[in-house]
C-alpha cells in the first residue's frame, strides 16, 4: 500500500507517513487495554480521523502481507489486535498445557480487586493489596479476565480496569451478580477484610 501524504496533522513541520503512523497505532494497541476507536485514536495523536483510517488499513495490510502472529480485527466499534487464526490452536494448546487456568494468589488477589470493585485504577489494586500490581494487573490482561478503558485514560484520569465476558466464564458466572463470597473467592483474610470494608463505603 502506497504511503499517502498532504493527511494529517503537522507537528513541527513534519506530517507522519502512514508506516510511523501505524507502527504507533500497533504499539498502542499492544497494550491490551481493550478496543480503540478510530476518532479516539485521531485525538490522541493529534492527526485527521481520515489519516488515522488510512493508517488502520495500512496496519492491518502489513500484519497479513508479513504474515505476523496477529491480526488487525474491528471490535465493535474500535479495533484491537488478535492472535492469527492458525494460531489459535497451537496457542491454546500452550495455554492448556502450560499456563494453566489456576492463577497464583497475587493474581487471584487482583483479580478478587478488580471483580469486586470494578471499575478500578492499577493504584487503587496496588493500594488495596499493599503491593505494586503492574505485573500481574499485566498478566490478567493478558489472560483476557480484565480489561482498561481507554476512555478514562486519555483525558489524563487512570486507566480503569474491569472484568470481561471471558472472566465470568472461566469462573462459571452469569453476571457478576453470583460472584462467590469473598471468603472463598480470595486466599488473604486481610484483603477480604479490606474489600468487604470498601465495598461498604462506596
Amino acid at each position: 500500500m502506497a504511503e499517502i501524504d498532504g493527511l494529517g496533522s503537522e507537528e513541527e513541520g513534519h506530517t507522519p507517513s502512514i508506516r510511523a503512523t501505524a507502527r504507533t497505532i500497533e504499539g498502542l494497541l499492544s497494550l491490551g487495554v481493550g478496543p480503540i476507536e478510530v476518532d479516539e485514536l485521531a485525538e490522541f495523536l493529534v492527526l485527521d480521523e481520515i489519516f488515522v483510517e488510512a493508517a488502520v488499513n495500512f496496519l492491518a495490510e502489513e500484519l497479513v502481507r508479513l504474515d505476523r502472529a496477529t491480526r488487525l480485527v474491528k471490535v465493535a466499534n474500535g479495533y484491537a489486535l488478535k492472535t492469527a487464526p492458525d494460531l489459535a490452536k497451537v496457542l491454546g494448546r500452550y495455554l492448556s498445557e502450560d499456563q494453566s487456568p489456576t492463577l497464583s494468589g497475587a493474581a487471584m488477589e487482583a483479580l478478587a480487586v478488580v471483580a469486586y470493585l470494578q471499575p478500578v485504577s492499577r493504584a487503587q489494586v496496588s493500594e488495596i493489596r499493599g503491593v505494586s500490581s503492574d505485573g500481574v494487573i499485566r498478566l490478567l490482561v493478558d489472560r483476557g479476565l480484565i480489561e482498561g478503558d481507554r476512555r478514562r485514560g486519555r483525558s489524563g484520569e487512570p486507566i480503569m480496569f474491569t472484568t470481561t465476558p471471558l472472566f465470568l466464564e472461566r469462573f462459571g458466572l452469569a453476571s457478576l451478580a453470583e460472584l462467590p463470597a469473598l471468603a472463598d473467592f480470595v486466599p488473604s483474610a486481610e484483603l477480604v477484610e479490606v474489600l468487604e470494608e470498601s465495598r461498604r463505603s462506596r
